[in-house]
C-alpha cells in the first residue's frame, strides 16, 4: 500500500472515501461561524484532525498505542490527498464532489485559500510539500506500530500473557 503512495502522486487508499466524507463534514461545521476562507478551509482542517483526534483519544483514553499508530497513518493518507488537492489548485483538473451545490471555479477550496494568501503560484510545491509530510506520517506509523507489536510480544513472552503497553 505503501508503495503506490510512494510512486504515483494521484494514488488512491482504502482511507479516500473516509477523508473525503470528514472533509465534507468539515465545510458544513465550519460553515455556521459565517466566514467563507473559514468555511473552505474546514474541509482540510476536519479531515486533518479527526485522524489526529481519534490517535490521540486511542492513546490517552484507551491505552491502545497500536491504534493510535493506526490513526497516524491514516492522518498521514488524509495529507497525502490534501496534497493533491492543493497540487491542483491552479490546474483544477480533479473532479470534485459537493453536497453543497454544483461545482464551479469557486468550489475548489485550495483554488480560494492560495488566491486569498496570495500563493497561487506555489501550489505545486505546497501540495508536495503535504505529500511528503504524509509518507513521513505513514512511514513513521508504520515504524511505531512495529515498536508497538515488539514490546508487546516480549511483554507477553516474560510474564507468559498479553498486556497492552
Amino acid at each position: 500500500m505503501l508503495n503506490g503512495f510512494l510512486t504515483d502522486p494521484m494514488h488512491r487508499s482504502i482511507f479516500d472515501g473516509v477523508n473525503l466524507a470528514f472533509h465534507e463534514m468539515g465545510h458544513a461545521a465550519f460553515f455556521w461561524l459565517g466566514d467563507r476562507i473559514l468555511t473552505v478551509a474546514g474541509g482540510t482542517i476536519f479531515q486533518l484532525a479527526i485522524p489526529l483526534i481519534a490517535g490521540v483519544y486511542l492513546l490517552h483514553k484507551q491505552r491502545d498505542p497500536f491504534g493510535a499508530m493506526a490513526c497516524l497513518f491514516w492522518f498521514g493518507t488524509a495529507l497525502f490527498s490534501a496534497g493533491v488537492y492543493a497540487a491542483d489548485a491552479r490546474a483544477q483538473a480533479l473532479l470534485l464532489v459537493s453536497p453543497f451545490g454544483p461545482v464551479d471555479v469557486d468550489s475548489h477550496d485550495w483554488t480560494v485559500m492560495l488566491l486569498k494568501l496570495g500563493m497561487l503560484s506555489r501550489d505545486q510545491a505546497i501540495g508536495a510539500a503535504l505529500r511528503r509530510s504524509g509518507i513521513v506520517a505513514m512511514l513513521l506509523s508504520i515504524a511505531g506500530g512495529a515498536w508497538v507489536l515488539r514490546v508487546m510480544a516480549a511483554t507477553a513472552s516474560s510474564t507468559g500473557r498479553v498486556s497492552g503497553l
